[in-house]
């Protein structure tokens, strides 16, 4: 009987706990992916390059790959300047109960300094 407490505190805390920081981790991680990507156009200098390397990142972590990318004119000629947009979902559940869901739409712009 005691060890079946156990796991149902494990269950009811522990797992949720759990997931809801790998949500906030991944949804970290998927910022500073933006930011990257968008800061590295001032390497490439070319938007296809950037869309396949975000593409690629993304397919990697098993996030969705829906995201837009615009080319900002800049005051600066010869530094190219992009704005990524990407929508973030994620969602928790247990036992087919979501506890916990977040949708943000994420935006990157290449800074200079």
């Amino acid at each position: 009987m005691k060890n079946l407490i156990y796991i149902l505190i494990l269950a009811l805390i522990g797992i949720p706990s759990w997931q809801i920081g790998s949500i906030l981790m991944e949804k970290k991680q998927a910022s500073y992916l933006l930011k990257e990507q968008a800061n590295s156009i001032k390497r490439y200098k070319r938007i296809e390059v950037v869309k396949n390397n975000l593409k690629s990142t993304l397919e990697l972590k098993g996030m969705p790959t829906d995201f837009t990318i615009q080319k900002i004119d800049t005051e600066f000629p010869g530094k190219p300047q992009i704005k990524i947009t990407y929508p973030y979902s994620g969602d928790a559940t247990i036992f087919g109960y979501t506890y916990y869901q977040t949708s943000i739409t994420m935006e990157s712009v290449t800074e200079y300094k």
